[in-house]
């Protein structure tokens, strides 16, 4: 939503990429073990748990730091910022570092796989329908977002909402390191 009001949606395509791209990884990572690993060795799941909540930490931390412009929200100046690369990144980390990702595709795969028929084509299957909900997910909240940018065009208001997504990525940091 935060790439969606301060970049527009069209830009928040790099956004939704990153997010799936994670996720694809994570998929396959689970379906080739990881996620069996992890849940069995609980040092490595806290170890990657651990770094999650310190990269959401990080991320919330950033947003409780932004100044209020007393200008107001420019959109046109902020859509100039925040290259692709950037924001296909940063969705990418916040994605890759969710450790129950591994252990969700873990369990919901086996319920969908026939062990008995190929695996491969099954598994494609998956990614993909996992891949086109998971985009359009994130593009509707770009697309909702984008639409309330022009209501935040008070400076005050669009500092609040960075303080309040700060305030979120910071609690979901904390029930990540403090949830079994």
């Amino acid at each position: 939503m935060s790439h969606g009001i301060h970049f527009g949606k069209t830009r928040s395509l790099a956004t939704a990429l990153g997010s799936v791209t994670s996720a694809l990884l994570l998929m396959f990572a689970s379906a080739a073990g990881l996620g069996a690993l992890l849940s069995a060795t609980e040092y490595g799941f806290t170890i990657l748990k651990y770094c999650g909540a310190a990269y959401l930490l990080y991320l919330g931390i950033k947003l409780l730091l932004t100044k209020a412009s007393a200008q107001g929200l420019d959109l046109q100046h902020i859509r100039g910022k925040g290259s692709p690369k950037q924001m296909f990144k940063q969705a990418f980390m916040v994605g890759i570092s969710n450790p129950k990702d591994l252990l969700f595709f873990a369990a919901l795969f086996p319920q969908f796989i026939d062990v008995t028929a190929p695996q491969g084509p099954q598994l494609a299957i998956l990614a993909l329908t996992w891949a086109i909900v998971d985009f359009s997910f994130v593009m509707i909240y770009a697309s909702m977002a984008n639409v309330l940018a022009p209501a935040l065009k008070s400076s005050n208001k669009l500092h609040w909402f960075d303080r309040t997504s700060g305030g979120v990525f910071i609690t979901l940091a904390a029930i990540l390191v403090t949830r079994e």
